[in-house]
């Protein structure tokens, strides 16, 4: 799945959560973890704020399925126990309706088509928005207790908290680029999925990775290394001969030969970086304004020649040879 395009949370049912484990299922998953996978504890509410800003669903027979339906999102069923199911429930409807998750084919267009079920929430309550009043005054009913005076409403859910700062190192990248006049179309993919020779990358795919990254493999692969605060660019290019391209610290990207551009207000300097490169691969004067593209967002991008250093002229891109 495109890293800049999609989040991906999985709601794991309590069973299996607590059956196995936290750690064991945090170790499962640990590879999904380090690409970008958001993993909440089934004790906190992140499950409901999930459903709540979902675009999409991938399911089963378990009662969250019902809830999203129920919320209009589109969705698709990884696995369906029928037989656990009671016939004619909401649950057994829903597993009539909704298409099931193709293994082979790829899961971001199968998303696109995932089928929404507007009639879904008219199966699941006759009382939409009043369950919560409802079922209050039923259970002091049978406790024989007079019910609290004040509105039973429910309240808003938390959003998740972001990532601690200081995560050690973010997940390796292989980034496709296509160049189209000012605009530069960028798709990221987490490096650690990916599974030989995966047709949703193109032919001239260049690796993104942490100067930090552990794995020495991916470290050496990459294209484009992201420098740590306070790190030395040159350093950085002098233990990892492979890497063409430095991306940071700041906003600074520095190539092998000592050209350096800067990218104002750049948070993450690591977009940008492969922007250049693409820019640079086309044989293109990276300096100037463009759009960065990220699926359907873009942003704009500005690039700034900073003072030549010493020229590298076994590098593609103007000026190589200067």
């Amino acid at each position: 799945m495109p890293y800049d395009e999609y989040r991906v949370l999985a709601a794991v049912h309590p069973n299996a959560w607590y059956g196995h484990g936290g750690w064991q299922i945090r170790n499962w998953l640990k590879p999904c973890l380090r690409a970008g996978l958001i993993l909440p504890p089934p004790a906190g509410e992140t499950w409901k704020a999930a459903i709540c800003a979902a675009d999409a669903f991938l399911g089963d027979h378990g009662s969250l399925s019902l809830y999203a339906a129920a919320r209009g999102l589109p969705g698709l069923l990884a696995s369906f126990g029928a037989d656990t199911v009671a016939p004619g429930s909401p649950m057994a409807w829903l597993g009539e309706r909704l298409p099931r998750l193709d293994p082979v084919r790829p899961l971001a267009a199968q998303l696109d088509g995932a089928v929404a079920l507007p009639s879904a929430a008219a199966r699941i309550t006759s009382r939409p928005g009043r369950s919560l009043a409802l079922l209050r005054t039923l259970c002091y009913r049978h406790l024989a207790l007079p019910e609290p005076q004040f509105p039973c409403v429910p309240r808003p859910v938390a959003a998740p908290q972001p990532a601690p700062p200081g995560t050690p190192v973010g997940p390796a990248l292989y980034v496709d680029t296509r160049v189209t006049g000012r605009e530069v179309a960028v798709r990221r993919y987490p490096a650690e999925a990916q599974r030989g020779t995966a047709a949703h990358l193109g032919a001239d795919v260049h690796v993104v990775a942490d100067a930090a990254e552990p794995d020495p493999r991916l470290r050496a692969l990459a294209d484009v290394l992201v420098a740590r605060p306070g790190a030395d660019p040159a350093e950085v290019l002098a233990r990892n001969p492979g890497c063409a391209l430095v991306a940071g610290p700041g906003p600074r990207l520095v190539l092998r030969g000592g050209r350096e551009f800067e990218v104002p207000g750049a948070v993450d300097p690591a977009p940008a970086a492969s922007a250049l490169l693409a820019l640079l691969g086309e044989g293109l004067d990276p300096e100037g304004e463009f759009t960065l593209r990220f699926g359907g967002a873009v942003s704009a991008l500005r690039l700034l020649r900073a003072p030549a250093g010493e020229a590298d002229p076994g590098f593609l891109g103007p000026d190589a040879a200067q």
